[in-house]
């Protein structure tokens, strides 16, 4: 499998900077950790539009710097969500533990839903919840980010068409889910994908460390959800090849992978967070207002 150039981590997301009407694309290197206030950054073309003879976003990313666009400080900057997906897909009850403490079955075959792209908030944006429910859940995920066009594709080949990963929160309104019986409303809402802070970057056919790689979620500070990645009941070259089965991803989308047990009830000043062990994707923190 590819590696990961001399150590470094490459880093893409989206930010404001001062003065700055919209966010830029940007790609920020880091020596193993993720990019923090005072990491710098630079602007790039956007690898997952761009339409150059560099035929992988990786390709794309390591382009020289745009001439004359902005670069500086991270902390300097305010984050927009890492990038402008086409399509938020989420997988359900993908932990066993977590189909138990729901009260549902493991499925047969993965279970796919769709996000608006709406859902999408910003690592440090404040989380609106809507009035009238009785329950919103935070749901710590891994996410994964599509690099390049799939369809059809066999579990073998799905490390190929994957761009990077970051951290998502799937938050979920139960009373809807329960109500509707189906899960647009309970899941859609916007700034109910919380995504970031940057996409950790990898070089086609990366297969991360999955073994060691566990999950985490945090409300106000104290750990509430812990899984193990390898604990998926369906793993990622099985949910890619799922998927392409029935539609083409294209560069940009996300796949929020599916949470495990331990998801949290949301009130008003609490503070979700959602990190990652055994592989650095940073902390994707999130106040509820």
């Amino acid at each position: 499998m590819s590696k990961e150039k001399d150590d470094r981590i490459l880093w893409i997301g989206q930010l404001i900077a001062p003065g700055e009407e919209g966010p830029k694309t940007v790609r920020v290197w880091t020596e193993g950790g993720a990019p923090g206030p005072d990491s710098r950054f630079e602007e790039i073309a956007d690898p997952f539009v761009d339409s150059s003879s560099e035929p992988t976003v990786w390709m794309r990313a390591n382009r020289p710097a745009l001439p004359g666009g902005v670069s500086g400080h991270v902390g300097e900057t305010r984050l927009a969500p890492p990038v402008r997906a086409r399509k938020v897909l989420g997988i359900g009850r993908n932990y066993r533990a977590h189909a138990a403490e729901l009260g549902n079955d493991v499925p047969q075959t993965p279970l796919l839903f769709l996000k608006p792209g709406t859902c999408l908030l910003a690592d440090g944006a404040g989380l609106a919840l809507p009035r009238g429910y009785e329950r919103i859940d935070m749901e710590a995920e891994l996410v994964v980010v599509i690099g390049s066009r799939a369809k059809s594709i066999e579990p073998a080949d799905a490390w190929h068409h994957v761009a990077g990963y970051c951290l998502g929160n799937d938050v979920s309104c139960r009373d809807l889910q329960r109500a509707d019986k189906q899960w647009t409303r309970a899941k859609g809402f916007d700034g109910f994908g919380p995504l970031g802070p940057f996409i950790r970057l990898t070089p086609p056919g990366f297969r991360p460390p999955v073994e060691q790689m566990k999950i985490v979620g945090y409300l106000d500070d104290t750990l509430v959800q812990r899984g193990a990645i390898d604990d998926m009941v369906f793993d990622i070259p099985t949910l890619l090849a799922h998927i392409t089965a029935c539609m083409t991803l294209e560069p940009g989308d996300l796949i929020y992978t599916g949470t495990p047990a331990g998801v949290s009830p949301l009130t008003p000043g609490a503070c979700t967070a959602v990190g990652m062990e055994g592989f650095e994707l940073g902390r994707l923190a999130n106040r509820v207002v």
